[in-house]
């Protein structure tokens, strides 16, 4: 059996909620060794989302196979251990207020003075040249100030996303590749790398479009994932189901059509206004008659991007 990609990497987390712990939990997955570095009173999540026999649900799956030490880092003898692990360590996350962990004593500049090689991932929610940048925030804040809020159709009246978006893609995933990155990057030339990771950034630069879509809004295609198309939205299904219809392309979307019975459809595929309403309406009407389940199953034989939408947890 092939070791795992990062087999021998060591991987030191002081990042405590989230994004901290589920970027190591996935480094552990590709093989590092995690070290987690929590306060004395532990990180938050312990307390969170606990299930009836008391196990925090959250923290359990992020700290699942990690080592982890409760250190006061403003405690000198402490401090000195988590110190003594960052000068081993090939990586060092950090989660905190920009500054904070070196008031504490965890210096970035002095880690990478005695260790080379030290990759340091700083991940933190607003740019390095915004008035916010150190400003706290959480995923609501971010989702604001990227425009990604606007690009949901987010409003004060409606429901926010029980996915934290932000969180997870501009932090989590963006922090990992460009930890990788750099992992390649040091087994060119030796050195280790400083990885400032902005969760407005990222998600501004993924936004591309909603930002393209606002510069020409009287183009149909400006909006083409909002749902206005009948070829890609949501629709009711038996048995208070949903699926999800995504046949963009012609060749989806004219078996989507043959299949619900309707191929006089297959000429709108992406029609507007008034034509739109009369062939939502007529679709919604057909997969009324049956289970979501059923529908998806139906569409196996001739593939047209219909799916059921599964419920969280299932």
């Amino acid at each position: 059996m092939k070791p795992l990609s990062l087999s021998g990497i060591k991987v030191v987390n002081f990042g405590l909620n989230l994004p901290g712990p589920m970027l190591a939990a996935r480094l552990m997955r590709k093989g590092a060794d995690v070290r987690h570095i929590e306060p004395p009173a532990g990180d938050p999540t312990r307390t969170m989302f606990r299930a009836a026999d008391g196990v925090p649900l959250l923290y359990s799956l992020l700290h699942d196979g990690g080592d982890t030490v409760m250190l006061d880092l403003r405690d000198s003898a402490q401090r000195g251990v988590a110190l003594a692990q960052c000068e081993s360590a090939d990586i060092v996350i950090d989660t905190f207020l920009p500054g904070a962990l070196g008031k504490l004593g965890i210096d970035e500049r002095g880690l990478r003075g005695k260790n080379k090689g030290l990759i340091y991932c700083s991940i933190n929610g607003f740019a390095r040249r915004a008035d916010s940048f150190a400003l706290p925030g959480h995923d609501i804040n971010f989702l604001a100030a990227s425009g990604v809020a606007d690009a949901l159709g987010l409003s004060p009246t409606g429901p926010l996303p029980r996915f934290p978006i932000g969180d997870i893609v501009g932090g989590v995933l963006a922090a990992e590749a460009e930890i990788l990155a750099a992992l390649v990057a040091r087994s060119r030339d030796g050195l280790g790398r400083r990885i400032d990771i902005s969760i407005v950034d990222v998600l501004d630069d993924l936004n591309v479009m909603a930002k393209i879509g606002a510069r020409v809004p009287e183009d149909p295609f400006s909006a083409f994932f909002s749902g206005r198309f009948p070829c890609y939205r949501l629709y009711e299904s038996a048995a208070g189901g949903t699926v999800a219809l995504g046949a963009l392309e012609p060749k989806f979307w004219e078996r989507f059509c043959v299949l619900i019975g309707h191929p006089e459809l297959i000429a709108h595929q992406f029609a507007a206004r008034e034509s739109a309403v009369g062939c939502h309406q007529t679709i919604e009407s057909v997969m009324r008659g049956r289970s979501a389940a059923s529908w998806e199953a139906a569409s196996l034989a001739s593939p047209c991007c219909l799916t059921e939408m599964k419920k969280t947890g299932n």
